[in-house]
């Protein structure tokens, strides 16, 4: 999940699983697989960055030695 903020200042958690598009107009619109957007306060940048982080926090690392 990342967490965006509503132009109105609501905060929202959204799964990044079903994000189908973002567009910057100038707030950023979220479009879900499910037809539902979201106008958020939060820049595209900032949103893509929390979901690389969650993506890479979803990622287990071994030592191939082990």
């Amino acid at each position: 999940m990342i967490k965006v903020t509503r132009l109105n200042g609501e905060v929202l958690y959204l799964n990044v699983l079903q994000i189908e598009s973002m567009e910057s107009i100038p707030e950023t619109k979220i479009k879900m697989m499910d037809g539902y957007y979201f106008l958020v306060k939060d820049s595209a940048d900032s949103i893509l960055d929390q979901i690389r982080a969650f993506i890479h926090s979803c990622i287990v690392y071994t030592d191939a030695k082990e």
